[in-house]
Parts: C-alpha cells; structure tokens; sequence
C-alpha cells in the first residue's frame, strides 16, 4: 500500500457503474473491501494527531488543557477529511475502486458502489434527519446511488495520557455484526512510509518556535494612546428637530 500501482500501468479508481447490492454487506466483506483504504485513512490520522500536538505543545499547560477539549476534535477530523480528498483524488495512488464522495463538503468514501463510509471520532447517533437515515440504512434520504451499506471509522484516544490514538474501529450501525478494529501495525507502518516519502496528503513541517510569531511592539505611554480625532462642537440650528 505505497503507491497502489500495478506492473504495466497506472490503475484508475472510480467506476462509472457500481455494483449496488440489494442487502448490507456481511462483515467480512466488508472488512475485505474497507481493509486498504482504512489503513490509508487511519495513517492519516496519526499524522493529524501529531500535528495537533505539535502545535497545542506550544502553549502553556492550562491553556493547552482547554484547547483539547475545544478544539481538537474538529482539527483532526478536519485534517483526516482534507487529507483523505487529497489521497483518493490522487490518480492511481490509492486502492482502486475507492472513490471520494462530497454530498456536504465533507469528504465521504464509497467503496465499488457497496459502502459508504464516514470518518469521525465518535459513533455516530440519530440527532438530526441525515444522521437518522445513517444510522437506519436509509440510503435514499442520504441521495446516495443504489444501496451501499453506512460504514464509520471512528477512534478511541490512549487513556492515560489522552493524546495518541489507541485503537480505530469501523462499524456499520444498525447492521447486525460487530465493528473490526483496523490493525494498528500497518496504520503504523503505513505513516511512517507516507511520512518518509512526504506525501502531499499529510499535514506539513510546523515552523521553526523562533519565527512562529512576530515579537509585539513595546506599549507606548498612555498619554500616546488617546485618540486624536476632534470632534466639532455643533452649532445651534443642527440640534432643532428636523421638520
């Protein structure tokens, strides 16, 4: 899985005619058929979590404390979306038959017209009429073509120190089988051949601490600080009522 290209040429992902099936997919189909692609989503998800961490790691301790809470979960997402359109939109560099899908901006995976899968930390509930149809299989509220069976990937923080990436699972709610886990070693192992080979779909270097941010300029007096703009005293007739 470096570079999913096969002896003679370049392999095109997407079809023009998926393969719908009438039923959801059995599990072990789906693990088949997700195997690769969870892999890539799930490297570009420890970089997306490195980064955060280089950058909250600039922070005092309690600010970088509430950061997490607020702002973490929609960095990574983010940072997994993004980075998953970049990959799936990259011709012949990801596992054929995979395509990225865009219904809300966000960036979904349909996979030979069987699933369709979407990345988020936590499983997803009915809250609202689109996460409703998700978690019911309703695939003709969602606009999607033919009846691929709703996957997610989502993720589980380690739980001493809440900031590496302990387990990915991915699921299919209200399907009857149990979610897989996605084998962290060739997530692990996968990152660290994108990351060698500086992938454009990964998140970049952070800068250097000393150009980070431009010193501010020293406070002036308070006397300096007073605005100077005069304002005119108004004459007689400009306070009548208008007529």
């Amino acid at each position: 899985m470096q570079g999913f290209r096969l002896k003679g040429g370049v392999v095109t992902a997407p079809m023009d005619q998926p393969n719908t099936p009438d039923r959801p997919v059995s599990r072990k189909e789906a693990r088949r058929l997700l195997n690769q692609v969870a892999v890539g989503v799930g490297a570009m998800l420890l970089a997306a979590v490195d980064d955060w961490n280089a950058l909250s790691a600039r922070h005092s301790a309690h600010l970088r404390t509430v950061m997490q809470g607020l702002g973490r979960g929609t960095y990574v997402a983010a940072a997994v979306a993004a980075g998953t359109d970049v990959w799936l939109s990259t011709r012949g560099m990801h596992p054929p038959g995979h395509t990225v899908v865009k219904p809300y901006r966000w960036p979904e995976i349909n996979s030979r017209g069987k699933t369709h899968m979407m990345i988020h930390h936590n499983e997803m509930e009915p809250t609202t009429p689109r996460r409703t149809a998700f978690f019911t299989q309703d695939s003709a509220t969602l606009g999607l073509i033919g009846d691929p069976t709703h996957c997610e990937l989502t993720w589980d923080y380690d739980i001493v120190t809440d900031t590496h990436i302990r387990r990915i699972w991915v699921s299919a709610p209200g399907v009857d089988w149990d979610r897989f886990e996605v084998p962290m070693a060739k997530v692990q192992a996968q990152y660290a051949t994108w990351r060698k080979r500086d992938m454009k779909w990964l998140p970049g270097a952070l800068p250097a601490d000393t150009a980070a941010a431009a010193p501010m300029p020293a406070r002036q007096p308070q006397e300096d600080l007073r605005p100077d703009i005069q304002v005119r005293p108004r004459r007689p007739e400009e306070t009548r009522d208008a007529e």
